[in-house]
């Protein structure tokens, strides 16, 4: 039987069963998804010998209705990032991350607040971190990827009046349209309705935003995963070049596997979660048993550590999704 289904078969028999009764926890006791999910983050960091993090959220269950802004990397995460790693002891870490992405400039607060506490991170990418939860992944000393796990370009994609577009392809259409125009002038009429929806300043901010994305991860990388390298800071630069390049993806959500990102020698440290297969079944154990908490619960941010402590974020009624600001998507 595959490990999705071992897991979802238990959570019915364990946590279904539990809901169905609705018998009220004793005080100080854990609700039967913590235990289920619990488990198996235990199982993950007895084998490896650090404390393990888990930042995740619903952003492949499809059956959830929960507006984007809501799964988005933000500054409400910090209090969930401080409760579930400012206990943790000694100065290494494992995070799991399974994110959409979302705020670089929230992300840029995380991973200050993270840094400042450990010297040495491990980030652990099971199936997706995209966006802004690549920056975050480059962040750390040593990225461990499976086999299928997805990374994803950190262009940013800016708020216009018919919804995202990426910022270098706005560039790319005010510089087609300035051509055009100054070749046949007749073609204004053509280009005015398309230009009025950019508004006087987004071109600047496209500028800063591909900027603070690119400036980001080359200062951590400069920092943390090539540090003591004499070629770091080149290094970090080719890296964040090519990351924030819509260019070389033409799609934000692309798929970048770290075969892909060897293949470039960019020398990143990417560990193989597969080469062990002990730890590969583990970690996959646990990502699935998260896939089906998000699935079969109300759930859809979840902060856990291998000291059991959780915070969980949970959709209460429909009345509350609808309410959920939409915040823009920056990257």
């Amino acid at each position: 039987m595959s490990a999705w289904n071992e897991a979802f078969e238990e959570f019915q028999k364990e946590v279904v069963k539990e809901q169905q009764q609705g018998q009220p926890r004793p005080p100080g006791g854990k609700a039967a998804w913590a235990r289920f999910i619990f488990k198996r983050l235990k199982a993950v960091s007895d084998y490896t010998g650090r404390p393990l993090a888990i930042y995740a959220t619903a952003c492949t269950s499809s059956a959830k209705q929960i507006p984007p802004g809501g799964l988005q990397i933000d500054f409400s995460d910090k209090i969930g990032f401080h409760e579930v790693t400012h206990t943790l002891g000694g100065l290494a870490l494992d995070l799991l991350i399974h994110s959409p992405g979302g705020f670089p400039e929230a992300t840029e607060s995380i991973v200050e607040g993270i840094r400042s506490r450990f010297s040495h991170v491990r980030v652990i990418v099971p199936s997706f971190a995209k966006s802004a939860a690549t920056m975050m992944a480059m962040s750390a000393n040593e990225i461990f990827l499976g086999r299928d796990a997805e990374l994803g370009p950190i262009d940013p994609q800016m708020q216009t009046a018919t919804g995202y577009s990426p910022a270098e392809a706005i560039k790319e259409q005010f510089l087609k349209a300035s051509g055009e125009i100054g070749n046949d002038p007749k073609k204004l009429s053509v280009w005015i309705p398309i230009l009025q929806q950019m508004g006087p300043s987004l071109l600047v901010q496209c500028d800063n935003a591909i900027n603070l994305s690119r400036t980001l991860v080359t200062q951590w990388l400069t920092r943390f995963m090539f540090a003591g390298d004499p070629a770091a800071d080149s290094k970090a630069a080719t890296v964040a070049d090519y990351l924030s390049q819509h260019s070389n993806f033409k799609s934000h959500g692309r798929c970048i596997r770290s075969a892909d990102l060897a293949a470039r020698n960019l020398g990143l440290k990417l560990v193989d979660i597969d080469a062990d297969r002990d730890l590969e079944r583990k970690i996959w154990d646990l990502y699935c048993a998260i896939d089906v908490v998000f699935g079969g619960t109300a759930i859809y941010k979840m902060f856990y550590n291998s000291r059991d402590e959780a915070l969980a974020r949970v959709q209460v009624s429909q009345v509350f999704t609808q309410m959920m600001p939409q915040q823009p998507k920056r990257t």
